[in-house]
């Protein structure tokens, strides 16, 4: 049997952007860490740091979908070299800013205009394969946990590498490899046009937001307390680290956890699953929700770094049956921004767990802390659970019923199974 993998691999061009883009968004395993770790060394308190990268989240969620919408009309070569440009200079001010003890309001200034020309190269990249892989979902649905995979081995690399650079080097140093990383990877996506989507102009003028197609807002809900589950465990897990004595285990108890979802993703997307990807999002995340029960009432490290690795295992899988699920949702034109309105509320969460986490540790300590990443993980499922129907619906309505599997009842007679 052919490998799935190698078969959309093979696509022309197909290689040739995803390493680009993989290259361009490994900063988004690095900032958020980078930002914690500069002003927590810096200044040593957390609150600040949590806040700093909460902010940097939540300017990238409120800004993504428009920046989204620019790139669906324009164009990703007309918009990614501009936006990317402005970015970078926003971060190098913010480095200069925490070094010289400048006053907080400039900090909070500088991370919400570099958060807010972030590009979203995941999204851009999902809209890529979308492009090439028109009218296959089945390997678009391979495409895109192969993309999965990739950003979870960011995040296995990334963590330790900004732990490492910071830590051992210089405390700005993760944030000058994700200004390098993000420039060079930005060049390289922008000038392959051959698997570029077409811009869709006066089609993407106007009109109404991918937000409010069927099912999209759910989708994007549940997002939000996927961020708020990875924001908060990114900083209370650096806390937790550093609370036993030992800063540069956060970096590899982090990776652990990409890991983990890295194997269960690449497992996942070679399989064909026949399965509506609303009743996957269902179960995924109910795996989701019991395994992260553990996590505070946890007190060795090395205890964590087994747990983390099983629960990493839960993770890619609601990831990619969510952003298949969306693809399938929001028609082309709108493709990016619906897949940006995903990482939008990521960010969202990101940006309110962040903040949370880094009071609640500084009050309570990184245990009790760990209590917002598994009130993420529960509410994750309950909000899947408690959207089902409308998902259902929404499902329905964007394959159309030649589309849905079919079961044979007693009598003989096929009949579209729900």
């Amino acid at each position: 049997m052919a490998n799935p993998y190698v078969d959309v691999l093979r696509r022309p061009g197909a290689m040739a952007m995803s390493s680009a883009a993989f290259v361009a968004r490994m900063p988004i395993a690095m900032i958020g860490l980078g930002i914690v770790l500069l002003v927590s060394l810096q200044t040593g308190k957390y609150a600040l740091a949590g806040a700093l990268s909460a902010s940097e989240a939540l300017a990238n969620a409120a800004c993504g979908p428009m920046l989204a919408r620019l790139v669906d009309r324009l164009g990703q070569h007309r918009v990614l070299p501009w936006v990317t440009a402005g970015h970078v200079l926003a971060l190098a001010t913010f480095v200069f800013l925490v070094v010289e003890q400048a006053p907080v309001p400039l900090l909070f200034l500088a991370v919400i205009v570099q958060g807010a020309l972030m590009p979203n190269i995941g999204a851009m990249i999902r809209a890529r394969w979308a492009h090439l892989l028109a009218g296959d979902p089945p390997r678009l649905r391979t495409a895109f946990a192969f993309e999965s995979v990739i950003d979870e081995l960011i995040f296995v690399v990334g963590p330790p590498l900004a732990t490492i650079l910071a830590v051992s080097v210089v405390g700005w140093g993760a944030l000058a490899a994700c200004m390098v990383l993000i420039s060079v990877g930005t060049a390289l996506l922008s000038v392959q046009l051959r698997t570029e989507p077409p811009p869709s102009g006066a089609r993407a003028r106007g009109g109404r937001s991918a937000l409010r197609y069927p099912g999209v807002a759910a989708v994007a809900f549940v997002f939000v307390l996927l961020g708020g589950l990875f924001g908060s465990f990114e900083v209370v897990t650096v806390a937790f680290a550093q609370h036993h004595g030992i800063e540069g285990a956060a970096g590899w108890l982090l990776g652990l956890y990409s890991l983990g979802s890295g194997v269960a993703g690449l497992t996942l997307g070679a399989l064909r699953l026949k399965t509506a990807l609303h009743r996957q999002l269902l179960v995924t995340s109910a795996v989701l929700a019991l395994v992260m029960l553990p996590f505070p009432f946890i007190t060795s490290v090395w205890v964590l770094g087994v747990v983390a690795l099983l629960s990493g295992l839960a993770c890619s899988p609601v990831l990619i049956s969510a952003f298949a699920l969306v693809e399938r949702l929001v028609p082309n034109a709108r493709l990016t921004e619906g897949l940006v309105w995903t990482n939008a509320g990521l960010g969202l969460g990101l940006a309110l767990s962040a903040a949370l986490a880094g009071h609640v540790i500084d009050t309570r300590g990184p245990n009790t802390a760990y209590l917002i990443s598994t009130a993420c993980a529960l509410g994750t499922f309950l909000a899947v659970a408690l959207t089902f129907r409308s998902l259902d619906r929404a499902w329905r309505g964007a394959v159309g019923p030649s589309q849905l599997p079919t079961e044979r009842s007693r009598d003989g007679q096929e009949r579209t199974s729900r």
